[in-house]
Order: C-alpha cells, then sequence, then structure tokens
C-alpha cells in the first residue's frame, strides 16, 4: 500500500473560494480545492494511504469512504507535481519486523 507525507513546511491559505498553498520544496504557489486542501490538513497529521485519507473525509462529510478513492486518487498526482506531498518509497508498517 502506497503511502503519501506532506512536504515538511508548507504553507495552506485559503484565498476566496479555494486554498493557495506555499511549497517550500520548489518556492512556488499552488491553487487548491477543497478536497486537496483537506488532504494536506490530514497529512499534518503524518504519513498516511489513500485508504484512510478517505475513511477521515467520509467520517467529515458523511459520504461513504468508497465514494471517495477516485476522487483523492486523481489529486495525489497535482499535490505531487506541485511540490506539497512527496510518495514514501517503503510502505508505513504498524508493525515491527
Amino acid at each position: 500500500m502506497l503511502h503519501f507525507a506532506r512536504v515538511t513546511g508548507v504553507l495552506v491559505e485559503r484565498v476566496g473560494h479555494l486554498w493557495a498553498a506555499f511549497s517550500p520544496a520548489n518556492g512556488e504557489t499552488a491553487l487548491l480545492n477543497d478536497e486537496s486542501a483537506a488532504i494536506l490538513e490530514l497529512l499534518d497529521i503524518g504519513p498516511t494511504s489513500t485508504e484512510s485519507i478517505c475513511v477521515n473525509l467520509a467520517s467529515d462529510s458523511g459520504l461513504a469512504a468508497d465514494s471517495l478513492v477516485d476522487l483523492v486518487s486523481a489529486s495525489w498526482p497535482k499535490l505531487l507535481e506541485a511540490g506539497l506531498v512527496r510518495q514514501l518509497e517503503v510502505a508505513l508498517s504498524t508493525t515491527n519486523q
């Protein structure tokens, strides 16, 4: 299972009906929709997977987690390209090996 982490130092602020997110990784600012901003907020807690993001968003929105998978999956490329998140090379494990 792939995991993603928020880049350290990312700043996110509401600008009208969008969100502005500054990435210290590339020095650029990207405009985001509510869903992408919510993903960044959840990643501020720590690295996680698409599935976990969907469960958290579902509990906030009242929607089914399964219905959010396509939306969240489609958000990763833009967040990665904008330098706001990074994909972790090794999936996180809750057990010691």
